[in-house]
């Protein structure tokens, strides 16, 4: 019989480590949270290899005496509960008193400490949980703490740490969202000696957002505010035309602790229903505040999940909050404006999960609400131009691409193919000696491309449609050889995350395999210097963002297959250059369309994987109008 024992201090220790020390990321939270219950006014940090080899914290907080040093590292001391109470009412961002035992017990561990009032300091050193050194040090006001060499002991916890780059990333993006929410605070974060992040103290919140979004954003954000009884939602969100791939720039805090919460997601999601694409991901900052005893944040060893006494109370103040900052941002901005709903009865089912985005776009520049208005005059446009889009996008498609002229036999580029002779343009048909010719009949709800054919009706998206002959005409040219870039009269600058900037440093190369030129900036900033010419007259930083999200997206750091994500990058820049729904077209140009669609190796499907085109056979048509049995 194998007998029952207790457990040493030690390996107790390293086992709770594997819950509070998941990663080098672990360790900086918990520490900055520790300087920011001290109220410190200034937090530096400093990491070494992406935490494997240092991470060193130091504030300006209170300090503490050598015997509080001494009990701060003993298992379950704190000085932040105390009774029952306390613990269903956690106004600190620590409460555990389990964080830094458990470093110390997996790291070399050094912790210097000085009282404002105190003309010395103490320092406490450890070596895998057991204390080394006691000794009065010279030491600034404050708290420092180092943790070397993390999970030094526990090999096996250390041969699973990612890549110096993915673990320096997790820890940029904590960090920063850390300074978002606590603007009165100034941050520094530095990575081998060099200054990654540097936020300054004091700032208001939206300053704050444009350090950690880009100050490109800021005329972007909509700001939030709105209180119910004792909780109030403030913050900014960003206007529907400013929108990425993914849900990694919404931060949510609850009392000024940062959280993850797929409830809150999902009713920012609702508070913008009808204004996102769908797959398309606001920006945005919100603060929940609510008497701390409304809220559980003893839920998981990461702090990173609360639980609300009233879940739904809280899911329908952030929809009417989100909603009527957007609407108000439209009406001040002369756009039409979305009515501002109240919520409507809250399924359990929402506020467990995240819905999907809805798909109806909002037109939010002037030339759109132009276009907009235009198509709200008639449902239908049978061929008649009623009235002009703001770019021929179809008809001058062959303009965007400069290639030079090629003599026939006098050079060993490529040719482009050259397109059979088309009837004359205005007649209605499309490709006359290819395949059996439908007719353009108009269009229909400003989006859909209406055909009529001897077998039947056709239904064509037209951003499906467009989307898929840029695609091809972009990856042939790729194929081959280098696209023709289009230098930029202004260069572009990039603003990154640590992520971001390093994954787009890693991709510089085979970018310009398709035209792009980026150089390095300094920091995570970066400088477009020309796009592939195709794509010249769209806005390139959305199309770079959503490039290195879909890379982070799919696991940053595995790239191994080059050709595949180079082709995504293909397909986003398809879909940002592609006509969209809701522009209005002429004859001319959707004739233009459909003979281009036609010529292409896969005209059934955009390269996402969407039908182009839905056919209806005669025979169905009469059966639904009971012409035939």
């Amino acid at each position: 019989m194998v007998d029952v024992r207790i457990l040493p201090d030690i390996l107790s220790n390293k086992i709770a480590a594997g819950e509070v020390v998941e990663r080098p990321v672990s360790v900086v939270k918990e520490l900055v949270e520790n300087a920011l219950d001290a109220g410190a006014t200034r937090i530096v940090a400093e990491i070494e290899k992406g935490g494997r080899d240092l991470i060193r914290i130091s504030d300006d907080g209170s300090g503490m005496s050598r015997d509080n040093a001494l009990l701060a590292i003993e298992r379950y001391a704190t000085s932040k509960i105390f009774t029952d109470d306390d613990l269903f009412a956690i106004k600190t961002f620590g409460f555990r008193g389990e964080a830094l035992p458990s470093m110390a017990s997996v790291s070399k561990f050094t912790l210097t400490t000085r009282e404002h009032d105190s003309d010395v300091g103490t320092r406490i050193q450890i070596n895998g949980g057991k204390i080394v050194d006691v000794s009065d040090a010279g030491a600034p006001p404050g708290t420092m703490m180092e943790v070397r060499n993390l999970y030094f002991n526990t090999p096996a916890r250390r041969k699973f740490l990612k890549g110096v780059n993915t673990e320096m990333g997790h820890i940029a993006d904590a960090f920063s969202g850390m300074a978002l929410g606590n603007p009165h605070v100034g941050f520094r974060l530095l990575h081998n000696n060099r200054l990654v992040k540097a936020f300054s103290s004091p700032a208001d919140m939206k300053t704050r957002a444009g350090e950690v979004f880009g100050m490109a954003t800021l005329p972007y954000l909509c700001k939030v505010s709105m209180t119910q009884g004792e909780a109030g939602v403030t913050g900014y969100v960003s206007d529907p035309s400013l929108t990425r791939s993914t849900s990694r720039n919404l931060r949510l805090f609850v009392n000024n602790r940062l959280i993850s919460d797929k409830g809150i997601v999902a009713a920012i999601f609702k508070g913008y229903k009808g204004r996102l694409m769908k797959g398309r991901y606001p920006l945005g900052i919100l603060f929940i505040t609510l008497p701390f005893d409304q809220v559980d944040v003893n839920v998981h060893p990461s702090k990173l999940e609360v639980r609300f006494s009233d879940q739904r109370q809280i899911f329908a103040l952030v929809v009417r909050a989100v909603n009527h900052a957007l609407s108000g941002a439209e009406r001040s901005g002369s756009a039409e404006s979305l009515p501002l709903e109240e919520p409507e009865e809250i399924e359990e089912a929402i506020v467990d999960g995240l819905p999907h985005a809805h798909p109806r776009p909002v037109h939010t520049s002037a030339d759109q609400r132009k276009r907009a208005a235009v198509v709200d005059r008639s449902l239908f446009q049978w061929g008649k131009n009623h009235g002009e889009p703001a770019k021929n996008k179809v008809s001058e498609l062959e303009s965007d691409l400069p290639f030079p002229e090629i003599e026939r036999g006098k050079s060993s580029a490529p040719e482009v193919a050259v397109k059979p002779e088309g009837p004359e343009p205005g007649s209605g048909k499309i490709c006359q000696g290819c395949r059996p010719d439908p007719v353009v009949v108009g269009q229909v709800m400003g989006t859909y491309i209406v055909l009529q054919s001897d077998s039947g009706m056709i239904l064509v998206d037209q951003h499906a449609a467009h989307e898929r002959i840029v695609y091809e005409r972009l990856k042939k040219r790729s194929d081959s050889y280098r696209p023709p870039s289009q230098t930029l009269a202004v260069p572009e600058t990039l603003e990154l995350t640590y992520k971001e900037a390093d994954i787009l440093e890693q991709i510089i190369p085979e970018l310009e395999a398709v035209g792009m030129e980026i150089e390095p900036f300094g920091g995570t900033a970066f400088i477009v210097k020309a796009v592939p010419a195709i794509i010249d007259d769209q806005d390139v930083r959305p199309l770079i963002l959503d490039i290195v999200e879909k890379l982070l997206e799919s696991g940053g750091d595995a790239m191994d297959d080059t050709r595949e994500w180079l082709d995504e990058c293909i397909i986003l820049m398809a879909c940002h250059t592609a006509i969209r729904a809701n522009q209005v077209l002429n004859r001319q140009e959707m004739e233009t369309l459909i003979r281009d669609l036609e010529l292409c190796e896969n005209p059934n499907h955009c390269p996402h994987g969407r039908p182009t085109k839905i056919q209806w056979q005669r025979q169905e048509i009469e059966k639904l109008f009971k012409r035939i049995v």
